[in-house]
């Protein structure tokens, strides 16, 4: 019992230090702010006469742009989680905080603020997307299912960008990485679909249960709907596993 609590007070002060980097997180605050912008753009791929058409048409279209906005949401929470690590190893405060509190514990602490932030990216590019899209579609496809799924999508993605910068460490080099680690899927998903659906992003996807033909790619491929979220968690386990251990064991000066 001893042993415990200097574990939990330890974890709790490497929570609190966190919390403090939450507040005036300006990283977030930027990436909301490409995510409201990117998302927007969505609107100019639908045509403005939609808005005369009836529901169920609205419907269809509004289906696959539900995807779109998750990918949108997904690639820049991928983004906030490897930069929000990679500004503080840049600017010196991982190395201070682990000269105070042992690594593992601030390993632990970073990842719940980290899929926070995901949520907040995501949320960010629903909100320019809807409003971008509400002149023709107005609600239609905007329900509780979507909503939840790309928020979910957003704090797995940040996780995601979390591993990644954590392996890759150098800032810049990370913010092309952890993008590209998950849109790259998109590009290869024409030549080489079957393989294609098993990757992160698509697994991922199709984890939140998001259509994955808006993406080009078939039904059929990629994990079933019953194993698809334990693919996608093994991929997110396996790029925070091989970060942490870089982490615990890299130098951080």
């Amino acid at each position: 019992m001893s042993a415990v609590v200097p574990l939990v007070t330890g974890i709790r002060r490497a929570l609190a230090a966190q919390a403090v980097s939450a507040v005036g997180d300006v990283p977030l605050a930027g990436v909301c702010a490409g995510a409201l912008l990117l998302s927007a753009s969505i609107a100019a791929n639908v045509p403005a006469d939609i808005a005369a058409a009836p529901d169920d048409v609205k419907a269809l279209v509004a289906a696959p742009l539900a995807t779109v906005l998750a990918v949108y949401a997904a690639v820049l929470a991928a983004i906030y989680g490897s930069f929000r690590y990679t500004v503080d190893r840049r600017a010196g405060v991982v190395a201070q905080r682990s000269t105070a509190q042992p690594r593992p514990w601030a390993l632990v602490a970073r990842p719940p603020f980290t899929a926070l932030g995901g949520v907040l990216v995501a949320a960010a590019s629903i909100v320019g997307g809807r409003l971008a899209l509400a002149p023709t579609l107005g609600g239609i496809g905007l329900d509780a299912g979507t909503v939840a799924a790309a928020l979910a999508v957003g704090a797995v993605a940040a996780l995601w960008g979390l591993g990644v910068g954590l392996l890759v460490q150098a800032h810049l080099p990370s913010l092309f990485v952890a993008p590209l680690s998950l849109s790259g899927a998109l590009l290869a998903a024409p030549l080489w679909p079957d393989v294609v659906g098993w990757l992160p992003l698509p697994a991922l996807l199709s984890a939140a249960g998001l259509d994955l033909g808006a993406l080009g790619l078939d039904g059929g491929v990629g994990p079933a709907p019953g194993i698809a979220p334990a693919i996608a968690g093994a991929w997110v386990v396996a790029i925070l596993a091989a970060g942490g251990w870089s982490f615990l064991h890299r130098d951080l000066g």
